[in-house]
């Protein structure tokens, strides 16, 4: 590579890298203690009942039962208009692509990184608290607070807790947001930052855990003379659980189209296999095919491939002997990085199967599935991207993945 375009890179990202860390350190530092009353429900056009496991861990093709039916959009369902997209949420989006570009793997072997913050393969993002999903408690200072101090504190006490929870410090000497559990032991911090997730899979978070975390967050200021500042009362805590919750139900969605075979024969293993690694889908996890996510952030697979019968999966050394009558590819709505994207990616590919091996898309009621039908999903999805990104959790973000993978 020419040297002037090498430099010219490292500059981009740099200026990217600064922008970020601007914008994290002011989501940070702003205190949220009134309800935005401006935040308006929107219709949706998905009823559904959201899963007790991470969606991650789903075997989502094997005898789907009626729970996961229910989160797949449909091609029938009440016509919804897309809502646009507020300025703020533009600007987050777009600093969300620009967080890709630089989170890219480039290695310039420039040892720029401090060996004081180990920052787990992800260049120089900082690792902070989310007060779109979590109820911060900060205990400022100047320091330094040793790594072990803080964290044994935490430790002690942190079990008694069921949502997910985190210790966060401000670097001494970085001036970066890490997290206690993921730096050497050497650490030193000014501030330290103690932050709970309000809501997950089981639900929003109750007022007896808020205690418990408060009583946590104490210990540690008592431990090391801090004062603590909340991020919002508890009351205001509860109220917003209750909402990101309603929120995660209407949003924690599949897209799923099904190819049915046209002849009696079915579709045999090794068509398949051949067919799918064609339209770039790797045998892999569950024991089914995926198309890998090659972007930084986001899910591992922007989507996959399954059977759509029992058992629902493939037997990679069986394939000779293998047919079925229907394949079945499925997308993460929330997960995905650029959601309207993948779904045209995946309508492609349905295509591009159902050429090459002869099938139909059906929706998930075994119904022909068309164009307009389609319109209706895509149009579903936008509305999903659109609200997420206001509210200010883009689809396929780090705070997303925590929501919904």
């Amino acid at each position: 590579m020419d040297l002037q375009v090498a430099l010219l890179l490292i500059g981009i990202i740099i200026i990217v890298t600064v922008a970020l860390t601007a914008l994290e350190r002011a989501r940070f530092s702003r205190r949220r203690l009134v309800p935005d009353p401006t935040r308006a429900k929107s219709p949706t056009a998905i009823t559904h009942v959201r899963q007790g496991v991470a969606a991650s861990t789903l075997d989502l093709h094997v005898a789907p039962t009626r729970l996961v039916q229910d989160r797949i959009l449909k091609p029938d369902g009440d016509e919804v208009a897309v809502m646009e997209k507020t300025a703020e949420a533009v600007i987050s989006e777009t600093l969300n692509d620009f967080e890709q570009t630089a989170l890219m793997p480039l290695d310039l072997s420039l040892s720029l990184n401090d060996p004081e913050a180990e920052l787990d393969g992800q260049g120089v993002r900082q690792n902070m608290p989310d007060e779109n999903i979590d109820l911060v408690i900060t205990l400022p200072g100047k320091g330094p607070v040793p790594r072990d101090l803080a964290l044994g504190v935490y430790k002690q006490n942190e079990y008694l807790l069921e949502k997910p929870r985190s210790i966060y410090g401000l670097g001494y000497r970085t001036g970066l947001w890490s997290s206690l559990e993921r730096d050497p032991e050497h650490a030193q911090y000014r501030s330290l930052a103690l932050a709970i997730q309000l809501v997950d899979s089981q639900g929003p978070i109750a007022e007896p855990e808020i205690n418990t975390f408060s009583q946590m967050a104490l210990k540690l200021a008592d431990t090391l003379q801090r004062p603590t500042k909340f991020s919002m009362q508890f009351e205001e805590a509860v109220v917003r659980a209750g909402e990101l919750d309603e929120f995660c139900e209407t949003n924690d969605v599949l897209a799923s189209l099904n190819i049915e075979a046209i002849g009696p024969t079915g579709f045999s293993g090794r068509a398949i296999d051949q067919v799918a690694r064609h339209f770039g889908l790797q045998f892999g996890a569950m024991n089914i095919y995926h198309k890998k996510n090659d972007q930084a952030i986001g899910c591992r697979h922007l989507f996959s491939l399954a059977n759509l019968y029992q058992p629902g999966e493939f037997n990679i050394d069986k394939l000779d002997r293998f047919r079925t009558q229907g394949l079945s590819l499925f997308m993460n709505v929330p997960c995905a990085y650029q959601p309207v994207r993948v779904f045209d990616d995946l309508v492609a590919t349905a295509r591009g199967l159902c050429k090459m091996l002869e099938g139909r898309i059906h929706d998930n009621e075994h119904r022909p599935l068309s164009d307009a039908g389609l319109l209706v999903i895509r149009t579903q999805i936008e509305r999903i991207s659109a609200e997420m990104t206001n509210r200010g959790i883009v689809p396929g973000s780090a705070t997303a993945m925590r929501l919904f993978g």
